[in-house]
């Protein structure tokens, strides 16, 4: 898909307002800091967490961490895919993916 916006169907379902996702941060305590984005979105904190303890057993020594995004865009337009709590994925709109070097879903 390209990174232009594809019109909205029928089959769209609404994305939450409000996800959660795992963040892996890179650097020093002191200094500067890395974070980037390393699961997909997730309608509930329950999913995120299940996710960090997958990516903390699969990437040994990696500093993870739950981070929660809120938009009050309506209707919720995400970078990354969403998955909500009964597994359906709202695919998102630009088509952005996440690499796949983490195993992700």
């Amino acid at each position: 898909m390209s990174s232009e916006r594809r019109p909205k169907t029928e089959d769209d379902q609404a994305a939450p307002l409000a996800v959660f996702y795992v963040v892996e941060t890179t650097g020093q305590v002191l200094g500067e800091r890395h974070h980037r984005v390393c699961s997909h979105l997730f309608e509930t904190s329950l999913q995120a967490r299940t996710e960090l303890a997958r990516l903390e057993l699969a990437i040994a020594g990696g500093a993870f961490s739950i981070w929660k995004g809120t938009t009050h865009i309506e209707p919720a337009e995400w970078l990354y895919d969403v998955i909500m709590a009964g597994g359906r994925v709202i695919p998102a709109r630009r088509g952005h993916l996440l690499p796949d070097r983490l195993g992700g879903q």
